[in-house]
């Protein structure tokens, strides 16, 4: 992603460059399309990304219910073994629904920061987008009030 927003950087200086007056310097073209081109290059990266990140989610979700069931076989396990004795019973029962309690609650850890790291990434994503969104759309403003078409046809005239 940090590649992506140093290429769309480059791309809004040398925007900010044509804006410089009447006959003031004009955007390098060939520049512009290069740093285009090197975005369309590097989205489908940020796209695996997000993806690798979605996918390490439900291992993380999974990983944690594993532990969960495990920390649990073992409280129940635990439990028979101290049936016997009365007292033992009511202190084994206690701790088994601790640790229980203690499973559940890291497994919600897990998933809130798992959901907030995707959440991050698809801002980020997002953002992104709507940068190049905002590109495109003066890109077509220009074309479609025919400013483009005269800075050919001035070029042409010189």
């Amino acid at each position: 992603m940090e590649d992506i927003n140093a290429l769309i950087e480059e791309l809004e200086e040398e925007f900010a460059k044509s804006k410089s007056g009447l006959f003031g310097k004009k955007a390098n073209m060939e520049k512009c399309e290069e740093l285009v081109e090197e975005l369309k290059r590097s989205l489908p990266a940020a796209i695996q990304e997000a993806t690798y990140i979605l996918s390490q989610r439900d291992k993380i979700i999974n990983q944690a219910k594993e532990m969960a069931d495990k920390t649990l076989k073992e409280a129940e396990v635990r439990a028979e073994q101290l049936l016997s004795e009365g007292e033992l019973i009511k202190k084994s029962e206690e701790e088994a629904e601790e640790i229980v309690e203690n499973a559940e609650k890291k497994a919600d850890q897990l998933f809130a920061v798992t959901r907030d790291n995707i959440d991050k990434l698809l801002k980020s994503v997002e953002d992104y987008l709507l940068q190049n969104l905002h590109v495109v759309r003066t890109n077509r403003e220009e074309l479609n009030s025919g400013d483009v078409l005269k800075n050919i046809q001035n070029k042409n005239k010189k």
